[in-house]
C-alpha cells in the first residue's frame, strides 16, 4: 500500500514538472514573439508638392556710422583753446581745438623781417645785373637766399595751420579727452567725430545665398530698444567670401531722422531673397545631414526608407529640395532621431 502510495506522489510531481517547464516554455515563446516585431513608431509626414514660397534670411548685424574718425593732433603742443561741446552737431572746418603757436607765430615775424630785406637786396642786385655791375652768379646767390626764406615762411604756415584742429567733415562729436593745458601728441585723441546724419548697417551672410544679394535691394530690421520696423538698402557688398566664417560681409544704408539710430548697436535683420517658383519644399527639420550628404526619411508601406535629397534654398521653416524627391512623396517629418532604414512607422498625421 506504501509503494503504491509512493508511485502516485512521484508521477504527481513529474506530471507538476512537465507542466510547469510547459508554461514557461510557452511564456518565452510569446516574449520572443513579441520582440520578432518591432514597435511602430508614431510619425507625422508631409505631402511634396509644387509650392511657391517666399525665403527670407534673419541674421544679425551692426549699426555703424556713416563717417567716423578720431580726432588726434599732428604735432606735439599744449592745448590753449577748446571751442566745441560735447555731444554736439559741428558743421565741416569748424575750430574744435587750438594748440599752442606762440613759437612758431615767432619764427613767422622774424623770417617775415628776413624776406622784407631780402627783397630790397635782391631788387637792387637785379639793377645792377642789368647794367653789368654784378655777374649773374653773384644775383642767383641773393636771389636764392630770397627763395629759401619764402620757402621757411611756406613750412612754417603748415605748421601754424596744424596748430588748429578742425572738423573733416559734418557730424557729432563725442566726449572730449583733455582739458586746457594739457601737452598732446600726435597719439593723443582729443575726442571724436561721427557722421550720424546716416546709418551703416553690416552683416553676414552665409556664401550659399551670395548669389542671391544684389545692390539696391531693401532689408528690413529692428532694434530691440528702440520700437518699430527699420528699412535700409543694400549699397554694396565685399568682393570674396571670408576664408574663415565662408560667409559674404555686406554693407546697407539707411537715413537717421532724429537721430535715433545709435552706432555701435545690434539689429536683427530680415533680408528677403525672392521667390522660389514651382519647386518642392519640405520643412527644415526633416532634413538629415550626414558626411556623404544629406537624405530624408520616406513612409512607404509602413516602412521608413532613406532618400538621398539635394537642398537647395533655406528659409526660416522650409527648405528648396532640388533633386532626390518627387511630388506626392511622403516625408517623415517628426520623431526622425528614432528612426533607422525599415524602421516599422504608422502615420498619426498629415501636414
Amino acid at each position: 500500500m506504501k509503494k503504491l502510495i509512493l508511485a502516485i506522489a512521484f508521477l504527481i510531481v513529474i506530471a507538476g514538472l512537465i507542466l510547469l517547464k510547459f508554461l514557461i516554455f510557452d511564456k518565452e515563446k510569446k516574449v520572443a514573439g513579441k520582440k520578432a516585431v518591432d514597435p511602430a513608431i508614431p510619425v507625422e509626414i508631409w505631402i511634396v508638392r509644387d509650392t511657391t514660397a517666399t525665403f527670407d534670411i534673419t541674421t544679425i548685424g551692426t549699426l555703424r556710422a556713416n563717417e567716423s574718425t578720431e580726432i588726434l593732433p599732428e604735432i606735439s603742443k599744449k592745448v590753449t583753446g577748446i571751442f566745441m561741446t560735447e555731444g554736439s552737431f559741428v558743421s565741416k572746418n569748424q575750430l574744435l581745438f587750438k594748440l599752442d603757436d606762440a613759437d612758431i607765430v615767432a619764427r613767422l615775424d622774424k623770417l617775415n623781417i628776413e624776406e622784407e630785406l631780402a627783397v630790397a637786396n635782391e631788387g637792387r642786385a637785379k639793377a645792377l645785373l642789368s647794367k653789368g655791375g654784378i655777374s649773374q652768379e653773384r644775383y642767383d646767390e641773393i636771389a636764392n637766399i630770397l627763395n629759401q626764406i619764402r620757402a621757411e615762411i611756406s613750412i612754417l604756415k603748415v605748421d601754424l595751420s596744424k596748430t588748429e584742429i578742425r572738423a573733416p567733415f559734418n557730424g557729432k562729436v563725442g566726449l572730449r579727452n583733455v582739458s586746457l593745458g594739457a601737452l598732446v601728441n600726435p597719439s593723443t585723441i582729443l575726442t571724436t567725430l561721427q557722421d550720424v546724419h546716416l546709418i551703416k548697417l553690416d552683416f553676414t551672410v552665409p556664401e550659399r545665398y551670395a548669389n542671391e544679394i544684389s545692390s539696391g535691394s531693401m532689408v528690413t530690421f529692428t532694434l530691440g530698444e528702440v520700437p518699430g520696423t527699420f528699412q535700409a538698402t543694400i549699397e554694396a557688398c565685399e568682393p570674396s567670401v571670408d576664408l574663415h566664417t565662408r560667409s559674404l560681409m555686406i554693407r546697407a544704408i539707411t537715413s537717421n531722422p532724429g537721430y535715433i539710430l545709435t552706432p555701435g548697436v545690434s539689429a536683427k535683420i530680415h533680408l528677403q531673397l525672392g521667390k522660389a517658383v514651382r519647386s518642392l519644399f519640405v520643412p527644415s527639420n526633416c532634413l538629415i545631414p550626414t558626411q556623404q550628404g544629406y537624405f530624408v526619411y520616406i513612409s512607404t508601406g509602413g516602412r521608413a526608407t532613406q532618400r538621398a535629397v539635394q537642398p537647395g534654398l533655406r528659409g526660416i521653416q522650409m527648405i528648396q529640395i532640388l533633386k532626390g524627391l518627387s511630388e506626392g512623396d511622403s516625408v517623415i517629418v517628426t520623431n526622425t532621431l528614432k528612426l533607422r532604414k525599415d524602421s516599422h512607422v504608422t502615420v498619426v498625421k498629415v501636414i
